[in-house]
C-alpha cells in the first residue's frame, strides 16, 4: 500500500471515530418530557393554548397529556334518564391536536371518567360503578375519532382512588372489565397505537385510596392482561423525591424499583405483559409540587424538589416519561391542588418552571432527552369533525 492511500486510511479512521463519539450511543434512552394542563390546553380558562405551547416548547415537552373525561364530552351528564341520542363534543381537543403538531408534539389520550349520571350506579356524576356497556360505546367514539391522529392511549385516571372508581373493594374487577373493554377497541380501531394501563395514585389512604402495588396485584387476579406500559403518578407533596415513603405498597419517586418488582414478577406469572411478552416499562404521567394551600412549599425548594424528581426519572431505565402536572392553577383548585408553574393570565414563569425549563435544556443538549421535531407542513385547519352517534 502506498504512504498517501495510508494516509487517506488513516484520516478515514480518525474522522469516523470522532464521528461516534460525538453521537449519542446507539439504543440510548430517551426519556419523554411530558406535561398536562387541561385547563390551557385544551379549553384555554386561565391561559391561552399558543401561550401554553410556547412555554411546553421551552421545557422541551414531547407528549402533552389529556383527561378526555366522559361527563365533560357528551350530551345531557347530569341527567339520571340517558339520552336516547348520544354526542361527543371533541372539538377543543381537536384543535390542541392541530396546534400541538405544528410544533412536534403529539397528544397521549386518558380516556377516563367521571362519569355522567345516568351510567354510574348512584346516578351521580362521578366514579360509582359505572355501566360497562355505556362506557364502551364512549371509548368507542373516542378511539374512532382520534385513531388517526392520536398514537398512544391510557384508560381511566387514578381508579385505585375511590373519587374515581369505586367503591374501593370493587374497583380492580370494575377496572379490569373497562380496560380490557378498552385494549379491544384500540387494538380493533388503531392497532399500531400504544396503550398504558394503570394511572394509578401514590399512596394508600383510609376510605379513599388503596395503595397501587396491593390494587394491582387485586388486578391481576381478574386475568391476564396485555398493555405497553405501566402509568403511575408518584406524588409526595411533602418530602423530597428521595424520601422513603412507609409503606411497602406505596409508590413514590423513591419506591419506583417496588414497583418495577411487583410488574416482573406479573410478566413472569404471565398476568400483566406487554404484546411480546416482556415486563412493562413505566410512565410517570403526573407530578409536581404545591405552592399554595396545607402542602405548600417555598419556590426554593419546589425548583429543588422538581428538578431532582426529573433527574431521578432519568436515571431509572425503565422510565420512558416523566409528566410535570399543571402549567397555570386552575380556577376550580382553590388552595387544595395548585402545582402550577407559571402566572394565571400572562404565563409569568416561576423559580420552579425556570429551573426546571433549564434541566431541560441541559437534558437535550446532551440527548439524554427526546427532542420535538416540527413537521415541515402543517394544516392550520381542523381535519377532526365532532363525532355525532345515533
Amino acid at each position: 500500500m502506498s504512504r498517501r492511500n495510508i494516509t487517506r486510511l488513516t484520516l478515514i479512521v480518525v474522522v469516523t471515530t470522532f464521528a461516534f463519539a460525538c453521537a449519542p450511543a446507539l439504543g440510548a434512552k430517551k426519556m419523554e418530557m411530558g406535561l398536562q394542563d387541561d385547563g390551557a390546553f385544551v379549553s384555554e380558562v386561565n391561559l391561552k393554548r399558543s401561550k401554553a405551547l410556547k412555554l411546553a416548547d421551552q421545557l422541551k415537552v414531547t407528549r402533552i397529556r389529556v383527561n378526555i373525561q366522559w361527563a365533560k364530552v357528551v350530551n345531557s351528564p347530569g341527567k339520571k334518564k340517558r339520552p336516547k341520542k348520544r354526542r361527543y363534543d371533541f372539538a377543543s381537543y381537536d384543535a390542541l391536536i392541530n396546534a400541538a403538531k405544528r410544533r412536534g408534539i403529539k397528544l397521549q389520550v386518558n380516556i377516563t371518567g367521571m362519569a355522567p349520571a345516568w351510567a354510574t350506579n348512584n346516578h351521580k356524576v362521578g366514579g360509582d360503578r359505572p355501566n360497562t356497556k355505556y362506557f364502551k360505546e364512549f371509548a368507542r367514539a373516542v378511539v374512532k375519532h382520534f385513531r388517526k391522529h392520536v398514537d398512544r392511549y391510557a384508560i381511566w385516571n387514578e381508579p385505585n382512588y375511590k373519587a374515581w372508581l369505586g367503591p374501593s373493594s370493587a374497583s380492580p374487577k370494575l377496572y379490569h372489565k373497562i380496560y380490557k373493554t378498552s385494549y379491544d377497541l384500540v387494538r380493533k380501531y388503531n392497532p399500531k397505537a400504544k396503550i398504558l394501563i394503570g394511572e394509578t395514585a401514590p399512596y394508600g389512604q383510609d376510605g379513599r385510596a388503596t395503595p397501587p402495588l396491593e390494587w394491582l396485584r387485586r388486578l391481576a387476579k381478574y386475568g391476564r392482561l396485555r398493555a405497553d406500559g405501566y402509568a403511575h403518578h408518584p406524588y409526595d407533596f411533602r418530602h423530597s423525591p428521595d424520601y422513603d415513603y412507609p409503606g411497602s405498597d406505596n409508590v413514590t419517586m423513591s419506591g419506583l424499583s417496588r414497583l418495577t418488582k411487583q410488574l416482573d414478577k406479573l410478566k413472569k406469572e404471565k398476568k400483566l405483559l406487554t404484546p411480546k411478552g416482556k415486563a412493562l416499562d413505566v410512565y410517570l404521567t403526573e407530578y409536581g409540587y404545591m405552592r399554595s394551600g396545607k402542602y405548600k412549599v417555598s419556590e426554593k425548594t419546589r425548583a429543588k424538589y422538581l428538578t431532582r424528581a426529573f433527574q431521578r426519572a432519568l436515571d431509572n431505565p425503565r422510565v420512558k416519561q416523566m409528566t410535570q402536572y399543571q402549567l397555570v392553577r386552575p380556577p376550580w383548585a382553590r388552595d387544595n391542588f395548585d402545582t402550577g408553574l407559571v402566572s394565571k393570565k400572562k404565563g409569568k414563569p416561576t423559580g420552579a418552571f425556570r429551573a426546571l425549563a433549564k434541566w431541560a435544556k441541559k437534558q437535550a443538549q446532551k440527548h439524554k432527552i427526546l427532542v420535538a421535531r416540527k413537521p415541515r407542513t402543517a394544516s392550520k385547519r381542523s381535519p377532526l369533525p365532532s363525532l355525532p352517534l345515533p
